[in-house]
């Protein structure tokens, strides 16, 4: 699909039932998270990732950060707590319209919509820190790989970059890309859909080396019998 494809796609997604969209729990779906277990989740994650963060590079400056993907806020919003400045961006209109209808801290969180495959509305060198988790692996490579370069674009010289991605195994590099979107598109009959995609760590690699970054870590665990979720930092 097309990048204004994929905006409107997410868009109707965001429209109904946001909070499962964002985490698919089954126990959850059709309006079973409350908000504040939600929204708990993403202190719990941003809690541990910059514990993490503290042993990779522990000088890092609490700055500017920003939340790719950012859904409803869920990270966004835990991120305010170590750092003054957050700026979440999404595609999709509704999730920002949700996000900011949920932002507890406007004077520290901003959101943005973004229906572009370059993020133009940051100059180069605007963040400290730059993360982004359960996105990429929902954006066709065509355009998961442009944003990886932009990360690296908006970072300041001693700043942090963590982004996960997926890549495939050995099952799911069999069957071309381009056939398992046909039949997702035909399975769901244009109704709007979570798609999946990986690109291949030796892939990401280049595209971070050819952009200037450094990689400090790379963290890798098994998502299902199709997919290895790495972590880069």
């Amino acid at each position: 699909m097309q990048i204004q494809e994929w905006q409107n796609n997410w868009n109707e997604l965001g429209k109904n039932d946001p909070l499962w969209v964002v985490l698919t729990d089954p126990a959850k779906k059709g309006g079973r998270w409350t908000p504040a277990e939600f929204f708990a989740t993403g202190v719990e994650e941003i809690s541990g990732l910059m514990g993490r963060v503290d042993q990779v590079k522990p000088n890092l400056r609490r700055g500017k950060a920003l939340d790719f993907g950012c859904g409803v806020g869920r990270l966004s919003q835990a991120l305010a707590a170590h750092f003054p400045e957050v700026h979440g961006v999404d595609i999709s209109p509704s999730m920002v319209g949700h996000a900011n209808r949920f932002n507890r801290f406007p004077d520290r969180c901003h959101f943005h919509v973004n229906g572009s495959d370059r993020l133009e509305l940051f100059p180069d060198a605007s963040f400290d820190f730059i993360y982004s988790n359960i996105v990429l692996q929902h954006i066709e490579p065509q355009f998961s790989k442009r944003y990886i370069a932009e990360f690296v674009r908006l970072l300041k010289p001693d700043g942090l970059l963590v982004f996960q991605i997926l890549s495939a195994t050995l099952f799911r590099q069999i069957l071309p890309p381009i056939l398992v979107e046909r039949y997702r598109r035909l399975k769901n009959r244009g109704k709007p859909y979570i798609g999946m995609f990986g690109v291949p760590r030796t892939e990401v690699l280049e595209i971070l080396r050819r952009a200037g970054g450094k990689v400090l870590a790379c963290e890798s665990r098994p998502e299902s019998s199709r997919w290895t979720s790495r972590r880069f930092f």
